[in-house]
């Protein structure tokens, strides 16, 4: 394991609801999950996710806390050129449902349920890059990109698409203080932050992949955003 920088160079923006995402252990974890179970496993028990447990073996130095334990990995970091609000609406496709679908009533309610019409929102940041400060293994971890081709929230619309990855050395050793970026600016566990001198605003939030998951979830002093 050694100190290196991953970089994601972008063809467009991604969509994110958050300053700390798209995080790369998670994207890791996607992929890796993915090729562990096998396609037709990965997406039959996709829905299912209560069912997952935290991603383990990740190419990436594990910390490890008391109770919890995360990885080496640092929130996103990039200069946003620009960030705009793109809109999108989802409407209960009436044809399509006639070809697929036996109709058993004359009416279907698109004003209330799971058919209701709305308009949502996705935050674009535009930038030429995205990178990462980590501890980790690089082949491995160039390995798993390879798959990746977009990054963030709505990649099947086509935002964070990827042009390229690049791993590349940090130029630091895993004792140099600059590589603290990787453990440090990133989500930690409040007691760890309070140890280590972090400082920051709280919030609950999930310390691994899947971050979604109850049991991944934590109080958590966070870094400061990206400039």
């Amino acid at each position: 394991m050694e100190p290196l920088i991953v970089t994601a160079r972008l063809r467009n923006g991604f969509a994110a609801s958050d300053s700390w995402s798209p995080a790369l252990d998670a994207i890791l974890g996607y992929w890796l999950l993915r090729e562990r179970l096998g396609e037709a496993a990965f997406t039959a028990g996709a829905a299912y996710s209560a069912a997952l447990g935290p991603v383990e073996g990740l190419p990436l130095e594990r910390i490890d806390h008391g109770d919890w334990w995360w990885y080496a990995c640092s929130s996103p970091i990039y200069t946003e050129a620009a960030q705009t609000l793109r809109y999108y609406h989802r409407r209960f496709d009436a044809q399509y449902s006639e070809r697929h679908a036996a109709i058993t009533r004359k009416r279907v309610e698109v004003k209330a349920g799971p058919y209701k019409a709305s308009r949502l929102s996705e935050v674009v940041h535009t930038c030429p890059d995205v990178r990462w400060h980590v501890i980790g293994d690089a082949a491995e971890i160039t390995r798993v990109l390879r798959r990746c081709t977009a990054i963030g929230a709505r990649v099947g619309a086509g935002f964070g698409a990827v042009a390229e990855w690049e791993v590349s050395e940090s130029g630091f050793t895993t004792d140099d203080m600059a590589a603290d970026l990787a453990r440090r600016h990133r989500p930690v566990p409040v007691e760890y932050a309070r140890q280590n001198g972090i400082v920051g605003p709280e919030m609950i939030w999930g310390l691994r992949p899947p971050a979604r998951l109850r049991g991944n979830q934590t109080l958590c002093v966070m870094p400061d955003a990206p400039g």
